[in-house]
């Protein structure tokens, strides 16, 4: 038996960029319908979140540990269109993750200004880092799809 050639698929920058829009509004989306749904707490200082954890089981952690874990998957989808449409070949990898993350930023912080016209706001400083964590997952997902190749066998 030979082996089949390999099909390539060219998706257009257009369709990269109608997917980043379309991620975009689904994530306004989903903040809209959870308007009121969720809450904040207070910040605490670092000191007061270790003791706390030290003296629940390891699903209170877990249960702390999820809105941080939900605001960066929320992005991954966010920075992987972003980084292909932004990838040039004539641009320097650095830079693309540079323009990608500041984008999510600029994403997330307008999203967070936007909550704070709602009449429940639901957003703390630390969703802002785990936006940017998210987005520089899907940023590196993204660059990691020209390096790998997934085969399966039948």
């Amino acid at each position: 038996m030979g082996k089949r050639e390999v099909r390539v698929i060219v998706v257009p920058k257009g369709a990269s960029a109608a997917l980043l829009v379309a991620a975009s509004a689904a994530m306004i989306g989903a903040i809209a319908a959870l308007s009121g749904r969720a809450y904040a707490s207070t910040p605490s200082s670092v000191r007061q979140l270790v003791a706390r954890m030290m003296e629940h089981s390891p699903h209170a952690i877990l249960v702390m540990l999820m809105p941080l874990v939900a605001n960066a998957l929320l992005f991954v989808p966010w920075g992987f269109f972003a980084f292909i449409v932004l990838d040039r070949a004539e641009r320097p990898r650095a830079r693309t993750y540079a323009m990608t993350v500041a984008g999510g930023i600029l994403f997330a912080a307008a999203i967070a200004a936007w909550q704070s016209l709602l009449p429940t706001r639901v957003t703390t400083i630390t969703d802002a880092t785990a936006n940017a964590a998210g987005t520089l997952a899907g940023a590196w997902a993204a660059h990691l799809r020209k390096s790998v190749r997934v085969r399966f066998d039948y």
